[in-house]
Parts: structure tokens; sequence; C-alpha cells
């Protein structure tokens, strides 16, 4: 291949990512930029800066529409879900890896990845009301742990495979036991992984509506998607309040992936060469 070949394809290959990323990036330019417009300049310039910058849109959805309730509703699940999945996720995955190889065991801790959770909604809502759990920040959190638990051990049993043996000999020769083996040596060991699980578990749990709606029907108890869900009207809709609660709303998933941005890359790395 010629230099002015090989040079042509570098350049396609950079016009198809830049157009790539510029749709990416579109709509989270248009919902930012419309959250600071009245609903008169969405109509009349709906892709231009604001004439008028309308701060006060998220000063209405904070107190007038009650999303601030939400949001920390929402924080609350999703921060137990994910710790939750977590601690045990981790420890069903680490017996599989290390201490029952069983392939059908681990088959049917995975199966659920295989089932859609549309498929539990109305047996997770006939329980929850049996454990008169509905209503219930803590029965949504059940759901949530139950629902993203097989995704966690799916990953987390790969990633645990790949830790060398000969550490958790070692600490048995020091005297360790399996479960100081587990807290001290391997969960550090495994932080890559757990940043990428958590990740995953806490954008679906935020990002979830549907359980949200059928098991939440209580004001004070209901989730950022509800509120945000509820600013849209029958006959109507405000779209600049809406685009300022869906601001809101991604403003904590781009804090998590700022703060575990390294681990999760070092986990998918991880992943992707010890399979």
């Amino acid at each position: 291949m010629t230099y002015a070949m090989r040079r042509a394809a570098g350049l396609s290959r950079g016009l198809v990512l830049a157009v790539f990323a510029l749709s990416t990036l579109f709509p989270f330019y248009w919902v930012l930029v419309s959250s600071l417009k009245d609903k008169h300049q969405i109509y009349a310039n709906p892709f231009g800066l604001p004439a008028n910058w309308h701060w006060g849109n998220y000063a209405d959805i904070w107190q007038t529409a009650h999303l601030s309730r939400y949001f920390w509703n929402s924080l609350f699940i999703s921060a137990c879900a994910v710790a939750i999945m977590l601690l045990i996720g981790a420890m069903a995955a680490y017996v599989l890896a290390r201490r029952e190889k069983s392939g059908w065991l681990y088959a049917y801790f995975t199966l659920g990845i295989m089932i859609p959770v549309h498929a539990i909604l109305i047996p997770s809502f006939v329980l929850l009301k049996q454990l008169h759990l509905l209503n219930s920040h803590f029965g949504l959190i059940l759901i949530y742990v139950v629902s993203n638990l097989s995704l966690c051990v799916f990953i987390l049993h790969g990633f645990l495979r790949g830790i060398p043996r000969e550490l958790e000999e070692a600490a048995a020769i020091d005297g360790y036991g399996r479960v100081r083996t587990f807290v001290s040596i391997v969960l550090p060991l495994a932080k890559p992984g757990l940043a990428t699980v958590g990740t995953l578990g806490f954008l679906n749990c935020w990002n979830e509506y549907l359980f949200s709606y059928v098991l939440i029907g209580s004001e004070p108890s209901k989730t950022l998607t509800q509120g945000v869900m509820a600013l849209t009207g029958q006959y109507s809709t405000d779209y600049a309040l809406v685009c300022a609660g869906l601001v809101v709303s991604m403003l904590p998933l781009w804090l998590v992936y700022m703060l575990f941005q390294e681990q999760i890359v070092k986990g998918m790395t991880a992943g992707a060469v010890k399979g």
C-alpha cells in the first residue's frame, strides 16, 4: 500500500469517527441547550443557543416539581442496591471460581442474564405485595439486586479466575483463613472488575423506570425517573423543564464514570485479555 493510499485510509477513518462522535454528542448538546431556554425559544430556534438564559428551569424542577426528593430517593436506592449486589456477587463469583467449579452451578447463577426483566414484573409485584413491601424502598432495592446479580456474577467470575492462585496459597501459609483471604487479598485485586460491575449496576438502577412505576405509587417514595416522566403532560409538555430534568438525571452518571474511569478501563482490558 502506497503512502497516498495509507493517508487516504487514515483520513477516511478519521472522518467516519468524527461523524460518529458528532452524532453521539449532538443529543447531549440539544438537551443541555434546551434546558436553558423557555418553551417558546425551543420551538422558534430548536438548535441554536438561547437568546435569554433561563436558569430558573432548574429551580422550578428542583423545588416546585419536587425533583430534589426524587433525586435523593434514586441515589439512596441505587447506592444500596449496588453495594448489596457487589457484596453478594463477589462472594458468589469467588466461590464459583475457586471453590465450587461446577458448570451447572455457574450456569444456574448466570441464567438470569437470558431472562427479560419484563418477564418477572408480575411475579415481583405479587411477591412484594405478599411481603408487604410495595411502596417501599427496600422492596425496590431487592428487585434491583436480583435483576443485576447474574450479570455481576458473570463478569466477576471471569475476572477472579485471572487472579494468580499463588497469592491465595501464600496467604494460607501466613495463616489467613478463607474470609480474610477474600477480604484482604482477592477484593483489593478485583477493584477494576468491581468498579466495572458497580458502574454498570448503578447505571441500570438509576435509569430504571418500569419497576419503580409499578412498585412505587406513594408520592414521597418515587424515584427520579418517575419525577422526570411526570413533567410530561397528557395534552402539552414544557420541554424546557423536561430537558432540565434530564440534565439533572445525567449528572450523577457522569460523575460516577469520571471517578471510576481508570478502574473501568482496567477492568474491561483485563476481562478482554483473561477472558
